[in-house]
């Protein structure tokens, strides 16, 4: 048989596992403990977030780094040389300026000057214009430009005319076309002689040729303007049929032979004065009738409407003001006259071409002229 050995060690008693549910296991549950969750979040680092470093005022002192005495009169020589090259530079740089200044001066004595001459031009602009006989003396300026060999287009308009002759050969074609330009704008204004000057340093030269171009390119053609007086001429021709220079019956198959399909034709004849006391009449007599062609008549109907493109504006206003009867008097008038100077000036120069061979020397030639003026 076995026996045990006492021991002073209790026994261990069973115990049975508490269930989930019951008072008891809950009075022996311990509390549970609730923690928070930490986010993680973003911070922005700005120039104030970021640490502050510390700034040293110590002055770091460099040694200059040593040659030999060989180098150092090289660089000597070198910065002698430096500072000659530069005391050149500011020489250069003072002596254009002292040009800039004196030419800066003269251009603003030039500029005051021209504008008082422009301001003579354009008094004199402003009474031809507003004259009756402005064609005439244009005329005259072209022809006499024309004598003096200085170069003016068919086109050329009457503004520029006046500069080119004021300033001659010396200023180019651009700038006589910016100084008529300064003129128009000042007559489209309705500037005053005596106001020109001020007038044109307020508004300043530049501005009044931007916005003469502006209206130039609105403003119609010279083609234009002379189609609207060929309607003018063609209208005085209808009403001078009605008081012919010459009327005679002829019959209708003679007549045939010298029309074209619009009844336009074009006679050559003379005109004689009687020799005896009744000197007063003449006899005009008319050798040949002319059936035009389209060229010959527009030649024609041109240069009779021409004398009077400049001012087609007062003629068709004239047409529908005044009777017919006082207009195209003094309409024929104007076109008689204006043909009867185109040709004295056209016999004039033709004649002085063929005197100018007598003379070697221009100037003695012009000196000729100014003579046969005089006289």
């Amino acid at each position: 048989m076995s026996t045990q050995k006492p021991t002073d060690k209790k026994p261990i008693k069973e115990t049975k596992p508490a269930l989930k549910n019951s008072p008891k296991a809950k009075a022996k549950k311990p509390p549970e403990k609730k923690t928070r969750v930490k986010r993680a979040t973003a911070v922005k680092v700005t120039v104030k977030n970021l640490p502050k470093q510390s700034t040293s005022t110590a002055v770091t002192v460099v040694k200059p780094v040593t040659v030999n005495s060989q180098n150092q009169a090289r660089d000597a020589e070198w910065e002698l040389v430096e500072s000659n090259r530069n005391e050149l530079v500011r020489g250069w740089a003072k002596r254009l300026n002292d040009a800039r200044y004196k030419i800066q001066t003269v251009t603003q004595q030039y500029k005051k000057l021209m504008l008082n001459y422009l301001q003579e031009a354009y008094a004199v602009y402003r009474e031809v214009e507003n004259c009756d006989f402005a064609d005439q003396f244009y005329g005259n300026v072209r022809l006499h430009l024309h004598m003096a060999e200085i170069k003016v287009q068919s086109n050329t308009p009457d503004a520029s005319l006046l500069i080119r002759y004021v300033c001659g050969n010396e200023f180019s074609t651009k700038s006589i076309s910016e100084y008529s330009r300064v003129l128009e704008g000042a007559k489209h204004n309705n500037i005053a002689a005596d106001d020109f000057v001020d007038w044109v340093k307020q508004k300043t030269m530049t501005k009044v040729i931007e916005e003469q171009r502006a209206l130039e390119s609105d403003k119609e053609t010279y083609a234009e303007r002379l189609k609207r007086a060929r309607l003018v001429i063609l209208r005085l021709l209808e009403v001078r049929e009605a008081y012919p220079i010459i009327s005679q019956k002829s019959t209708s198959w003679a007549a045939g032979q010298h029309l074209t399909g619009d009844g336009l034709w074009f006679g050559i004849g003379t005109a004689l004065r009687r020799n005896d006391r009744e000197s007063f009449y003449a006899d005009i007599i008319m050798t040949l009738i002319l059936p035009p062609n389209v060229d010959l008549e527009i030649y024609i109907i041109n240069h009779l409407a021409k004398s009077i493109v400049s001012a087609v504006e007062r003629w068709e206003s004239k047409i529908n003001e005044l009777e017919e009867r006082v207009w195209a008097d003094e309409l024929w008038e104007k076109v008689v006259s204006a043909g009867n100077e185109e040709s004295e000036k056209s016999n004039t120069w033709w004649a002085n071409k063929q005197q100018a061979s007598r003379f070697e020397d221009e100037g003695e030639f012009r000196d000729y002229l100014k003579n046969k003026k005089k006289k």
